[in-house]
């Protein structure tokens, strides 16, 4: 009995003097408990993966217009605006006229006028005077302020942000009309070759990828005619 109870004893101390670090190099890194994921816990993080909303992998990406795009064959419908015309803080250059139910059923879907909207992108910066210029000035180049005449002088003091009006000016006529569809299909800028890549700057600046422009300040004329036949061609300044 007392032999036995002397091996119980001494197997007692051994098992509570073992222990794993007196087997592990001191040199070794520091061991980490690895966390065990439940296959309910696995399932769950998979499922909160496939329910987020698919997202363009493009800085400052802006959809082309509010109404949600569908893959497949265009059908014909009612034409809508490129922008959210009842959005707040939305800067609408024209409003098509109200009809009553009876001129709507008359009226063709795929001519219908449509409001005319700045690109939210834009109108976000714009200060208060800046949009009542892009409104003074879309109406003088459409013919609305002064009827049969189509163009304006834009003057201003140093400071007050002529370009950023110039560029929303343009970028609403290359992208939208009434008629749902853009009022002109090409733009050019002309000013003085110091300027050129100043105004190249403002509209990377504002519009981004939105736009690829075209910057020439220098050249032979046949190389200027070249880069312009080219980069109109191909329909690079309208499109996103």
């Amino acid at each position: 009995p007392k032999i036995k109870r002397r091996a119980s004893d001494s197997l007692a101390k051994c098992s509570l003097s073992y222990s794993p670090k007196n087997f592990i190099s001191p040199f070794r890194k520091p061991l980490f408990e690895i966390q065990r994921v439940s296959a309910h816990d696995h399932e769950a993080l998979i499922t909160s993966i496939l329910v987020r909303p698919f997202k363009v992998p493009i800085p400052n990406y802006q959809a082309s217009g509010y109404e949600t795009k569908a893959l497949g064959v265009k059908r014909s419908g009612a034409r809508v605006a490129l922008h959210d015309p009842f959005e707040p803080d939305a800067l609408v250059l024209y409003t098509p006229p109200v009809m009553n139910a009876h001129e709507a059923l008359k009226t063709e879907v795929d001519k219908q006028l449509v409001h005319v909207v700045v690109d939210p992108v834009l109108t976000k910066v714009l200060r208060p005077h800046q949009r009542e210029g892009v409104k003074f000035m879309y109406d003088c180049v459409t013919g609305v302020q002064i009827p049969g005449n189509y163009g304006c002088i834009m003057a201003d003091e140093m400071g007050l942000g002529k370009t950023l009006q110039c560029i929303t000016l343009i970028w609403t006529l290359l992208r939208q009309s009434p008629e749902a569809k853009p009022t002109v299909d090409k733009a050019v800028i002309v000013t003085p070759s110091s300027l050129v890549k100043n105004w190249y700057n403002e509209i990377n600046k504002w519009l981004g990828l939105k736009v690829r422009p075209l910057a020439i300040d220098s050249g032979s004329k046949d190389d200027i005619d070249r880069n312009l036949g080219r980069h109109f061609s191909s329909s690079n300044l309208n499109k996103n």
